[in-house]
C-alpha cells in the first residue's frame, strides 16, 4: 500500500485538495499532519466525517506527525497537554501511530546529554502509556539537530523508555544530512528499533530537503539492503517535505515506493 505524508503538502490549507492530489498521483494511503488536518478536524464528528469521505475516495489513513512542541525543561505540563490532544486525534481516526521527536538542540541549550536523556525519558514514558492505552505506537524521528541523531544516545533513549509500543522512524533525508558518511551503517546499529521508514532522497547537505526518489545522492538500494538485513517489517511513507514540485514528484515516486515495499516483503 503506497503511502505519502501530508506534511509534504502542509502549505496547502485544503484537506480535500491534499487528499485528491495524493490519490491522483497513485497513492492509496496518507500519513496525516498537524497542518491542516489537526487544525481543521477539531471534533470527533468532523473526524468521523473525514474518515468516511477519505474511505470513499479510496484513501486509507495511517500515522500522525503530531508536531507537538517538545519542551520538557520549560513547559512540561503544556507539552503533556499537547500530546494528550494529539493522542485523542490519532485515536479518533484510528491512525495506529504517533510521530514525534526528542527536544531540538536549541531547547537543550547547554544541558549535558545525560541530563537531556533523563528529561526526555521522564516526558515520554507517560506519553507512550497514553499511546498504548489508545492502541497507538509511538515512534521518534531523529533530525540532524536532535540528540537522537547520535546513535548511542538514541539507543539509550528508546531502550530506556521500556515500552513495547515505542520505536524509531528512520528518515533517509535526515540521516543523510545528520550522518552523511554513515547513514547506512546507522541502520544496522539501530536494528529492530526502526519501526517506520520515511522514504526519500536527499543531497546529504540541505536540512530537510526531501527529494523525489532517485533525484539525490543517497544510495537508496543500500538503504533497502540494510533494512532487509535487520529484518525490517514495519511501515513505509514517502516524504517530500520542502520539495517544490509536489504533484510531479509524487507521481514519479509512487511506483518506487511500491517496489521497495515488495523488496522488503511488506506490501
Amino acid at each position: 500500500m503506497a503511502r505519502i505524508n501530508a506534511v509534504s503538502f502542509h502549505e496547502n490549507p485544503s484537506i480535500e485538495s491534499i487528499c485528491r492530489t495524493v490519490r491522483e498521483a497513485g497513492f492509496d494511503s496518507i500519513e496525516l499532519s498537524r497542518p491542516p488536518f489537526f487544525q481543521k478536524l477539531t471534533t470527533t464528528g468532523l473526524r468521523n466525517a473525514f474518515a468516511d469521505w477519505s474511505c470513499q475516495l479510496g484513501l486509507s489513513l495511517y500515522g500522525f506527525d503530531c508536531w507537538v512542541d517538545v519542551l520538557p525543561y520549560t513547559a512540561l505540563e503544556e507539552t503533556l497537554a499537547g500530546f494528550r490532544s494529539a493522542v485523542e486525534f490519532a485515536a479518533d481516526l484510528d491512525l495506529g501511530m504517533l510521530i514525534s521527536h526528542d527536544p531540538w538542540a536549541h531547547d537543550n541549550g547547554d544541558r549535558a546529554p545525560g541530563e537531556c536523556l533523563q528529561a526526555s525519558l521522564e516526558l515520554f514514558r507517560p506519553v507512550a502509556d497514553l499511546c498504548a492505552a489508545s492502541g497507538l505506537d509511538l515512534v521518534f524521528e531523529p533530525h540532524p539537530d536532535t540528540l537522537s541523531m547520535q546513535n548511542q544516545w538514541c539507543i539509550d533513549f528508546i531502550d530506556g523508555l521500556e515500552r513495547d509500543n515505542v520505536g524509531l522512524l528512520y528518515d533517509c533525508c535526515h540521516y543523510g544530512v545528520g550522518q552523511p558518511e554513515a547513514y547506512i551503517d546507522a541502520i544496522g546499529l539501530l536494528g529492530r528499533r526502526i519501526r517506520h521508514l520515511h522514504l526519500s532522497d536527499g543531497d546529504r547537505t540541505t536540512y530537510a530537503l526531501h527529494l523525489p526518489l532517485g533525484d539525490g545522492e543517497l544510495d537508496l538500494a543500500a538503504v533497502v539492503l540494510a533494512l532487509k538485513a535487520i529484518g525490517f517489517s514495519g511501515t513505509i511513507t514517502n516524504d517530500m517535505y520542502n520539495y517544490p514540485l509536489l504533484e510531479e514528484g509524487a507521481a514519479r515516486n509512487v511506483e518506487f515506493v511500491r517496489k521497495v515495499e515488495r523488496e522488503l516483503g511488506i506490501e
